[in-house]
């Protein structure tokens, strides 16, 4: 909802700039044209034409002009009856990351003309990526797993082409290393295996994207055991001065469900005091 709310937001922003000298009244004849005032480099934007009331062919181009040159965003448009059209352009990717340039459109007849001026600003398109990985510890020798994830501005699957990416140790050593990764409908898998004895600690996966920013997520190498067993202990809500018997209930199981034979100890402890007082110990088969 918010994503179209957006869009309607930066559209209308675009109709009330030239609505109010975007609609001529030479005879019946009415101009309105509507452009997000916030355009994206290599991504389909949309120019609309409302033209109505038309008592003569006329003539429609539009235009956007930088300090990198002029770009016509449709060829000609010869209209001589009424007409609303949306017309698709793609502006190429420059070398900066936005640029504010000028849209300029003409409209012509034989007995008069019509032009209108504004500002829009052009941001390269930037994608969202991300890393995950499918699980945060590895041990040593096992496989990494993971995928990059690239969406846009819409959150829709985009096909991505990152230049640089690596696996970097803890002592930012570069351990492995891929160049111009392609993602397909947003995606791509992707994995390699680490040594019999790596460095342990927190390693980083490292993405270059085209615009220069760098994307990271991170995981853990090290040796772990997991748990045998669990310890489950249940102890009452409050225990009162007065209370000469406490219940205490300690519970230890294996994974796989049978009980753990052991020793428990409790102890109970007050805020207010540094030592403990032991209350039972006993041997549990």
């Amino acid at each position: 909802m918010w994503k179209n709310r957006q869009a309607q937001l930066c559209l209308f922003s675009g109709l009330l700039a030239f609505l109010p000298s975007a609609s001529s009244f030479i005879g019946d004849s009415k101009y309105m044209v509507l452009v997000p005032s916030q355009l994206y480099t290599e991504t389909p934007e949309k120019i609309c034409l409302h033209l109505y009331h038309l008592y003569e062919t006329v003539t429609v181009t539009a235009t956007l002009i930088s300090h990198l040159g002029k770009r016509n965003l449709f060829d000609e448009l010869v209209v001589d009856k009424d007409l609303f059209q949306c017309v698709s352009f793609i502006i190429p990717r420059f070398s900066s990351s936005n640029e504010e340039e000028f849209l300029y459109v003409d409209i012509k007849g034989p007995t008069h003309t019509f032009s209108k001026k504004k500002a829009v600003l052009v941001k390269n398109k930037e994608s969202v990526v991300f890393v995950q990985t499918d699980k945060p510890m590895y041990k040593p020798g096992q496989t990494v797993k993971f995928r990059i994830v690239s969406i846009d501005k819409n959150l829709r699957p985009l096909n991505a082409l990152l230049p640089l990416a690596y696996i970097e140790d803890p002592k930012k050593n570069r351990i492995m290393q891929w160049q111009d990764i392609k993602t397909e409908n947003g995606l791509k898998q992707m994995s390699f295996s680490l040594a019999a004895e790596p460095i342990q600690g927190p390693y980083k996966i490292v993405l270059h994207k085209q615009s220069g920013m760098k994307e990271e997520h991170s995981f853990t190498v090290m040796e772990f055991v997991l748990p045998k067993f669990n310890v489950e202990l249940k102890v009452p809500n409050a225990i009162y001065v007065n209370d000469e018997i406490l219940i205490v209930t300690a519970c230890g199981k294996y994974t796989y469900g049978k009980p753990v034979p052991g020793h428990v100890k409790i102890s109970v402890c007050r805020e207010t005091e540094t030592r403990c007082k032991e209350v039972n110990s006993q041997f549990i088969s």
